[in-house]
């Protein structure tokens, strides 16, 4: 497990319902709970769930190799070892970043232990009750007023539409985890309420698109301070449609196939330096 460190990992804002309790880490991937301590556990069982959530099967070797050309996110990779993607429930992913809309960690916490509290189902790990994540198909049952009731807003229209999309077909993560980037994008893009980053979240953390590069005021000011190819484009607190669209192909052919990984370090790397919690 060279180049893993799993508690920083999952303090990186990929995940949200993950808890400590005692010196392990227990976390809701889809309709499992996870253990980390000095070995990994699953409740119900499923083999291999570290390679899966921590994705141990990369090459970790060739991709810090990729993106260590850059000189900041080299120094990055030395100065934060052990970070890594995480592989996330496709469902889950796309609900919690709905979720994750214009707000900050800490509440986009509560929102998730919440609506898992309200909606999961109840499993018991090491005498410890955890609330699995409701399915898009329990999700689209749930009225928007239900929703709101767990602190989501106006957030409870989109995850409504999104879980609609889901059990109607319209939206297949089986298909999107296949499509070629631009495809997936664009139909995640089609659904209310998922926008470019949100788009891009989902695509990185939980269907295989490791090109993916989210773009938030936090990645902006990095790139701005970071990047001198980028001279003559503006960055505000407030990223136009088409300044993403520019920026997130500038870094992706400039990052390569692992761009999602050097954005991760990027982004770590900027709030750990404000001071921001996770």
């Amino acid at each position: 497990m060279q180049h893993f460190n799993p508690e920083i990992s999952i303090n990186s804002g990929q995940v949200f319902l993950w808890e400590k309790h005692g010196d392990a880490w227990y976390g809701i991937h889809g309709q499992h709970v996870v253990k980390f301590s000095k070995t990994f556990q699953c409740f119900p069982e499923f083999k291999n769930i570290e390679n899966t959530i921590f994705r141990l099967d990369d090459d970790f070797a060739a991709i810090s190799s990729e993106i260590s050309k850059d000189p900041f996110v080299s120094g990055l990779l030395k100065s934060y070892p052990g970070l890594r993607l995480m592989r996330q429930d496709p469902e889950q992913c796309l609900f919690s970043f709905v979720c994750a809309s214009n707000t900050n960690i800490p509440m986009i916490r509560r929102m998730l232990y919440t609506l898992t509290r309200k909606f999961g189902k109840k499993i018991q790990a090491d005498g410890i009750d955890f609330f699995t994540f409701p399915t898009a198909f329990e999700l689209n049952k749930i009225s928007e007023a239900e929703l709101r009731q767990c602190g989501l807003g106006y957030r409870a229209k989109a995850v409504k539409a999104v879980a609609a999309s889901i059990v109607s077909g319209r939206l297949d993560t089986d298909y999107l985890a296949r499509a070629k980037y631009k495809d997936a994008k664009n139909e995640l893009l089609n659904v209310y309420g998922i926008g470019n980053k949100i788009a891009d979240c989902v695509l990185l953390f939980s269907l295989e698109k490791t090109e993916a590069f989210p773009i938030d005021v936090w990645i902006a000011r990095a790139l701005a301070s970071n990047y001198s190819w980028l001279h003559g484009i503006k960055m505000s607190d407030k990223i136009t449609a088409h300044q993403y669209d520019v920026l997130s192909e500038k870094v992706r052919d400039y990052f390569g196939k692992y761009a999602g990984y050097a954005q991760q370090y990027i982004y770590y790397h900027m709030r750990q330096e404000a001071g921001k919690k996770w």
